[in-house]
């Protein structure tokens, strides 16, 4: 069996992963003309630590995971307001790694076998007699029994077999940009915390990396899903005001700025014929929810397992999006309502968040504390009649 894998990204190489080791011919194509690195720094836990496990790559994770001793929430002169410390990151899961996004792509990615080409996409596909003709971005064709489109929310495979993005994307009402600078002296006055500084309907947060790498993420309320045309200028404006570090860190602006829409994606249904959506393209949870990484890695599992266990693939897509779906659902509804934590509109709600998480190590705060910044996704790992992923 054959698959074209479109998408480099965490979705793309962890289907690569299981498939070749199940004896497929894959190619993956990455639009990018690089693999991606950085990204801003997620944590990684849930089903998906556990698939990473049965992977053999948690030594290699842990390895790279970032030293944050506490998330810090501060006010416009850099001076403490609340603080959830290293200690008690068990309120979030039982094992958490803390790294950047592009470090646990390439993780894997650095393991796979298969072919990867960069700088080209899918231009135009076509199922024919049992499988797909797809044509590339640089005229090549190429023929596959499975075509997986993991390439993110503005997933063309989506767009080629599904439609037009506008019917897929919510928008959640948020702009957000990401990037690194190499600033030694910044890095070391913000330290292994990840500080954030937030007023109603805004928020800038940083946090100090490897050799003197300093990462940023920004995010703020926007009635415009359309994207400014100068995104520094944009930011710019949207900060001027906000004290601590914040305009050091905005002369720090690169051309290369991330910066896109704050979204989730929904479908009815995630595959059509030999074609499936895989990632972000289909089940995007959105930042504020916290776990599209892990369920990234989770959906490659189940999807590969679900391929491997049924020889009708129309079938195995069926269960595929039968098993990950609800997950999806339920997560989405979680980062909804967790966009009042990550960026509260009033300040009301920044001051509560605040005596929340001083209230922390109150064991009935604690328990609260636990639900309200980690979704719960069940053991979606658990197929019918088969034994748990342990």
């Amino acid at each position: 069996m054959r698959t074209v894998i479109v998408g480099a990204g965490i979705a793309g190489v962890s289907l690569a992963w299981w498939l070749e080791r199940a004896g497929w011919d894959v190619l993956v194509l990455e639009q990018a003309p690089a693999f991606r690195e950085g990204g801003y720094m997620i944590d990684f836990f849930g089903p998906g630590y556990r698939v990473a496990d049965r992977m053999g790559l948690l030594d290699e994770l842990k390895r790279l995971r970032a030293p944050i001793s506490s998330v810090t929430y501060v006010d416009h002169e850099g001076r403490r307001r609340s603080e959830l410390d290293e200690s008690s990151y068990d309120m979030i899961a039982d094992d958490v790694i803390s790294l950047p996004r592009g470090d646990l792509a390439r993780t894997v990615y650095e393991h796979l076998r298969s072919q990867v080409r960069f700088g080209v996409t899918v231009d135009q596909i076509e199922e024919i007699g049992g499988g797909v003709r797809v044509t590339l971005t640089d005229g090549s064709v190429e023929h596959a029994d499975l075509l997986v489109g993991a390439d993110g929310v503005h997933s063309r495979v989506r767009e080629l077999v599904f439609g037009r993005e506008e019917r897929f994307v919510r928008y959640l009402g948020y702009h957000t940009a990401a990037f690194t600078t190499d600033n030694a002296e910044l890095s070391a006055r913000i330290g292994p915390r990840y500080q954030m500084l937030t007023v109603p309907g805004r928020m800038m947060g940083c946090y100090a990396m490897r050799d003197s790498v300093l990462a940023a993420l920004f995010l703020y309320r926007s009635n415009e899903w359309d994207l400014p045309r100068d995104a520094g200028a944009a930011l710019r404006e949207e900060f001027a005001g906000f004290g601590w570090v914040t305009p050091e860190v905005l002369r720090a602006l690169p051309d290369d700025l991330y910066f896109d829409q704050v979204c989730q994606v929904e479908l009815d249904s995630w595959h059509e014929g030999r074609v499936v959506l895989l990632g972000d393209s289909c089940q995007a949870v959105s930042l504020f929810a916290g776990h599209g990484a892990s369920l990234a890695v989770t959906a490659a599992f189940v999807l590969a397992e679900e391929l491997q266990a049924d020889a009708e693939v129309e079938t195995a897509l069926g269960r595929y999006q039968d098993r990950m779906r609800p997950v999806a659902t339920k997560t989405q509804e979680f980062g909804r309502r967790f966009i009042e934590w990550m960026a509260p509109s009033t300040r009301w709600r920044i001051l509560a968040r605040d005596m929340f998480l001083k209230l922390a190590r109150v064991p009935v705060i604690k328990g609260m504390l636990r639900k309200s910044v980690s979704p719960d996704t069940g053991d979606v790992l658990v197929r019918p009649g088969v034994s748990p992923v342990r």
